[in-house]
C-alpha cells in the first residue's frame, strides 16, 4: 500500500471527495435497512500541517439515535475505499452493538 495521501492536493480534497463518497453509500445503507442519517460531517484537529481528521455521522436506527466516528486523515485507503469501510463498520455496529432501551432517540446520541 503506497501514501494515499498523494492522490490528493490537500487533506481538504480528500475529505470532500470521502464524504461525497461516503453519504450515498449511507444513504443505501437505511434505505436497505430502515433508519436515517441525520448528519454527516468531518471534525478537523491536531496543529496546522499535520491535520487528524475524523469523520461524524449521526444517525437514527430503530428508534434511537447513535454517533459514529473514525478518523479518515491521514487516510488508509483511498477516499472511495475508505468511505466503504466507514459505511460497512457502521452497519456492523448497528446490527451488533447492544442497544439502549427503545425510544430515547431525543436526547444525545449514543456512541457507537
Amino acid at each position: 500500500m503506497g501514501d494515499d495521501r498523494a492522490e490528493y492536493g490537500s487533506p481538504q480534497e480528500f475529505v470532500e471527495d470521502f464524504l461525497r463518497r461516503a453519504r450515498p453509500a449511507l444513504v443505501d445503507l437505511f434505505d436497505r435497512r430502515g433508519g436515517e442519517l441525520e448528519s454527516l460531517h468531518a471534525e478537523w484537529s491536531g496543529p496546522p500541517g499535520e491535520p487528524l481528521v475524523r469523520v461524524r455521522a449521526v444517525v437514527v436506527f430503530r428508534g434511537t439515535r447513535f454517533s459514529h466516528r473514525r478518523r479518515i486523515w491521514p487516510p488508509n485507503h483511498p477516499a472511495g475505499t475508505q468511505a466503504a469501510i466507514y459505511a460497512t463498520v457502521l452497519e456492523e455496529r448497528l446490527l451488533t452493538r447492544p442497544r439502549p432501551p427503545h425510544g430515547t432517540g431525543g436526547g444525545a446520541p449514543t456512541e457507537l
